[in-house]
């Protein structure tokens, strides 16, 4: 029996959507039962330092150090939640959502990370909002994990046509193909999301070159990724 183009495009819509469900609900677990959990310990730990007596300043001083290991823990935790599923994709849109993706990144990691908008217009399409907050989240961490980069600039801009995309590196660079042919899914992955999104994905790079990821998605129809269920 011989599968269709759109058989496929149908499969990969229903992965991605059966994906980002599970993403959400790891997200949710780790938030609001090992977060609070975690916060919770935290506390403890405060109330028990201050409840020892003055001679006892040695442990004292290392249950206070306990606690600040913990609470950094608890904000680890808290940063991995939003990148698995940022709730303020759900609730402010996909250009707060890219923003704190941005400065969260920059801090975490103490690189410059630029983000500007223009022009992008409210109430995006929720599958097509998060289709362009994954493919600037995958472009932005490669160039931050694996490019050796101390900036990184993302601009997504909007018209009533399309909404685009550009993340820039100066970093080491990469041979494109041989990235999309060998171990590169997260490249294979943000390629498949803008075709299913009705876009275009183009990828510039070349070792010791930099890296130059441009995304355009059009907003003349709803696209098919958003013909899922």
């Amino acid at each position: 029996m011989t599968t269709s183009a759109g058989q496929l495009d149908l499969v990969n819509r229903k992965l991605i959507k059966a994906h980002e469900r599970e993403r959400e609900g790891v997200a949710r677990e780790l938030h609001d039962d090992l977060g609070q959990r975690l916060a919770v310990t935290t506390m403890d730990l405060d109330l028990l330092a201050k409840a020892l007596p003055a001679s006892a300043a040695e442990a004292s001083s290392r249950i206070r150090a306990l606690s600040d290991r913990t609470l950094a823990l608890a904000r680890d935790i808290q940063a991995l939640s939003r990148r698995l599923h940022p709730s303020k994709l759900d609730y402010l849109g996909v250009v707060a959502a890219s923003a704190a993706f941005c400065r969260d990144v920059a801090q975490r990691q103490n690189v410059d990370v630029t983000f500007i908008h223009e022009g992008v217009p409210d109430g995006l399409p929720k599958d097509l909002a998060l289709s362009v907050f994954r493919v600037l989240q995958e472009a932005v961490t490669n160039a931050v994990e694996h490019a050796g980069v101390c900036r990184v600039e993302a601009a997504l801009r909007g018209s009533r046509d399309e909404i685009r995309l550009e993340v820039q590196d100066a970093g080491i660079g990469f041979d494109v193909d041989e990235a999309l042919t060998g171990r590169g899914l997260g490249l294979v992955g943000m390629r498949e999301r803008v075709r299913l999104a009705g876009g275009e994905l183009l990828i510039e790079s070349r070792p010791g070159a930099g890296t130059s990821l441009r995304a355009r998605i059009p907003l003349s129809s709803s696209g098919p990724a958003s013909a899922a269920n």
